[in-house]
């Protein structure tokens, strides 16, 4: 939307606007790295005690695989939890974040083309002023120069032109 509104000022023909500020990169999509690490949580998954990892080994060998596959999925589970949750949190904070900084590069580009539509306002305003009376002296000058080729030719022509 703001790449729209600076296109139509461009080519509103009026000089100022014609320099516009660059336009915002709409590809450049989160303007804020990404801060979460995986946690790996390598202290939960080795044994606390070298009698808990006697347990394990005894009971992968009596042939209780399902209590160890048991423990392991609820470790992954956990795992898998803990990270997707940091990685939504991530996403958000990079999204509000983001969007903080997009809306602060609208303002100041907004500000910009302000600056330069009060620019063009002021120029135009002052063009008016001089424009007029300038306007009015040529057209003097243009009558008087009028009356002088009058004259030169029908001395009659430049009564009626006086009229005028």
């Amino acid at each position: 939307m703001g790449n729209g509104f600076l296109t139509k000022l461009a080519a509103a023909g009026i000089p100022e606007l014609a320099h516009l500020p660059h336009a915002l990169d709409p590809e450049i999509g989160f303007r804020v790295r990404a801060k979460f690490v995986f946690k790996d949580f390598i202290e939960v998954a080795q044994p606390a005690s070298p009698l808990r990892w006697l347990a394990d080994l005894v009971l992968g060998l009596v042939g209780a695989r399902n209590a160890i596959t048991k423990q392991g999925h609820a470790f992954l589970e956990s795992l898998l939890v803990v990270n997707s949750t940091r990685v939504q949190t991530d996403v958000l904070e990079r999204v509000q974040e983001s969007r903080r900084q997009l809306e602060v590069e609208i303002r100041k580009l907004l500000h910009e083309v302000s600056r330069i539509a009060e620019q063009a306002l002021s120029n135009a305003k002052k063009t008016q002023e001089q424009g007029a009376p300038a306007v009015a002296s040529a057209l003097a000058r243009l009558r008087i120069t009028e009356l002088e080729l009058a004259e030169l030719g029908d001395p009659h022509a430049a009564s009626e032109n006086v009229d005028r």
